[in-house]
């Protein structure tokens, strides 16, 4: 009899990845395809809804085929939480997927109207920058010429599972990094949508993470996938904290990929004054992936800041990376190097040092630049009463030594939790939940999500 598994994808901004887990939580097969973006001007980063369609079902295929005698009892989406598409009537994508770190939008989060930049962080609990989704739309309305009439707003996981048959929904924790969603009301942020210049159908229904919002389509080309139920995961960060047991209130989890991640759980969202106290000191606050719970966010660009001063050390493979760590010492003294960049609302990625610096004092100084950052927003959550004293360190950076040696000491109890892939092991938990805890999809709006000790066992 064919074994069942659930899969998961991470629809990442450098690799796609996709993981296979059987019934009893051990991983069946895994599969990967590098994540392509085009770049029409400088720093731009987008791509076409229809390359990511294509890359997920090869992805399916070959998590599949790897697996052996299997079906496929359900798929989740994990992903980057601010690149989407807006969708027609018929749900097909009318706009480019645009990565979280490119500029576009960033004028228009300049001309914000003044009273609706006032209330923006205290209502979305997100910066008014270039990062957050609403300012991205605002461009394409000025400036690609986009009518956003009779549209929707879909974000990439969203996209992908309404094209394999579910169900055109909002999950909770992408919602929130849209600065289209108002975090204490739990509605749309009316401003943002007049803003726009659209009503609040163009915000599909929200649903948490785990709901189930369908099944693959009966004409798949991926035939022991066909009714496999479909789930969005939500925020991959967030997912992957949630994965590696760090998404329990009172600990926080440092997911270092291209992005950065400090993700702490908290019951509620706090008062709007304190968020957006928190907000001005350089944290996110939205809806987590697990259930009745609140995300504090500290995010950086660490990963691009790292991956671009490797590549101007001269080390920009895998293999000459890691060489390179197994060199280094947690002993050098750094060099004077300028770092910027690593803001998640800034433009570009600038490191300049003298000529002739060792290489190694060079990366000591980037890796502490980067700590000093994420020691800064530590302080901040601890400022608003949240338990740091445990700090989980995941993500494919953390790979490397001496990456991993720079966030000891952050917190009294630093480690290393080692899941592979936990983006994508943790999204197919959350398809796993979905199809254990609701079957039959009907009303996903009234799904409940896994809550943080399910993680720890969950059954199958």
């Amino acid at each position: 009899m064919s074994e069942l598994v659930d899969v998961g994808v991470d629809l990442g901004t450098t690799v796609t990845k996709a993981v296979a887990l059987g019934t009893g939580g051990e991983v069946r097969a895994r599969a990967a395809i590098a994540t392509q973006w085009d770049a029409p001007r400088p720093n731009w980063a987008q791509r076409d809804a229809g390359t990511v369609h294509g890359v997920v079902d090869q992805l399916l295929r070959d998590v599949v085929d790897r697996a052996g005698d299997v079906v496929v009892r359900s798929v989740g989406f994990a992903s980057i939480a601010e690149t989407g598409a807006l969708v027609d009537r018929g749900g097909r994508a009318v706009s480019p997927l645009i990565a979280w770190h490119d500029p576009r939008g960033r004028l228009q989060a300049q001309d914000l109207d003044p009273e609706v930049a006032a209330a923006f962080p205290a209502r979305t609990g997100l910066p008014v920058s270039s990062v957050a989704t609403l300012f991205k739309l605002l461009w394409l309305r000025d400036e690609a010429g986009c009518d956003l009439g009779g549209l929707q707003w879909l974000s990439l996981p969203e996209l992908v599972c309404h094209r394999l048959g579910g169900q055109r929904v909002s999950e909770r924790s992408l919602l929130g990094r849209t600065g289209l969603w108002d975090i204490h009301d739990d509605t749309a942020f009316a401003p943002a949508l007049a803003a726009l210049g659209v009503g609040p159908e163009f915000v599909p229904p929200p649903v948490a993470a785990g709901a189930a919002v369908g099944r693959i389509r009966g004409d798949h080309p991926v035939t022991r996938a066909r009714g496999a139920v479909l789930t969005i995961a939500g925020h991959d960060h967030l997912v992957a904290a949630a994965a590696v047991g760090a998404g329990a209130v009172g600990t926080v989890c440092d997911s270092i990929g291209t992005a950065e991640a400090l993700v702490a759980a908290v019951p509620a969202p706090p008062q709007p004054a304190e968020v957006a106290r928190l907000v001005a000191r350089g944290l996110a606050v939205y809806p987590h992936v697990v259930q009745a719970t609140t995300c504090l966010l500290g995010a950086l660009r660490t990963g691009l800041v790292l991956g671009q001063a490797l590549d101007l050390l001269g080390m920009s493979t895998t293999d000459s990376r890691f060489a390179f760590d197994a060199g280094a010492s947690a002993g050098v003294l750094p060099a004077r190097v300028l770092v910027d960049g690593l803001a998640m609302g800034a433009d570009c990625v600038l490191l300049e040092w003298a000529e002739g610096e060792d290489p190694y004092a060079v990366w000591a100084a980037v890796l502490g630049a980067a700590r000093a950052v994420v020691r800064a927003e530590l302080e901040t959550m601890r400022s608003s009463g949240v338990d740091v004293s445990r700090l989980v360190v995941t993500g494919g950076w953390a790979h490397l030594g001496s990456v991993l040696r720079s966030r000891e000491g952050l917190a009294e109890d630093t480690r290393r939790v080692h899941l592979e892939e936990p983006g994508a092991a943790g999204a197919a938990l959350f398809g796993r939940w979905a199809a254990t805890r609701h079957p039959d999809g009907t009303d996903p709006s009234s799904h409940q999500g896994p809550h943080a000790g399910w993680f720890q066992g969950p059954s199958a």
